[in-house]
């Protein structure tokens, strides 16, 4: 009697074998897939590197060439600054007061000239809180520097104006 059950035993261990194998090569597939991500990821790490061992720094030249005044690249760099600390953008009153610390000097009257620029040119975005405006990277602008860097902005990554 014994060998009657050996075809369905040999049956049974062939379907777990099977499944076994199916499970690892989906595993392989995975994995596969983990490892286009990584490279993906590093190499968008090594044009960052890549630019900012040529710059010294992530140029605001590279995203918004159009500016060509050093006090107006001043100030995108302190928004960006501001939105890398998650706020939701700066007052004139505090970019002015950042613009000296950087500069040694800096007039309200020319930083409000410059935001206005800015703004106009569509690099700053204007948010009224109350009575006092508040200046922050526009959305267009953040999309030039992840398409410079080769990213996709996705779901998971909160543009300033979803952080109200």
């Amino acid at each position: 009697m014994p060998k009657s059950s050996e075809p369905e035993d040999i049956s049974k261990k062939l379907a777990e074998l099977e499944d076994t194998v199916g499970r690892i090569k989906g595993s392989y597939v995975e994995l596969g897939e983990y490892m286009e991500v990584l490279k993906e990821i590093s190499s968008r790490y090594f044009r960052l590197m890549d630019l900012y061992t040529k710059n010294g720094k992530i140029s605001v030249d590279l995203a918004a060439p159009e500016i060509k005044d050093a006090i107006s690249k001043d100030i995108i760099r302190l928004l960006l600054d501001s939105a890398d600390k998650e706020r939701e953008g700066s007052n004139l009153s505090e970019i002015t007061r950042e613009l000296k610390n950087i500069r040694g000097t800096a007039s309200r009257r020319i930083v409000r000239e410059k935001v206005s620029d800015l703004e106009r040119m569509g690099f700053v975005k204007r948010a009224l809180k109350g009575k006092t405006a508040y200046y922050a990277i526009s959305d267009s602008l953040v999309e030039k520097w992840y398409s410079i860097l080769g990213m996709k902005k996705s779901d998971g990554q909160r543009s300033q104006s979803d952080h109200k």
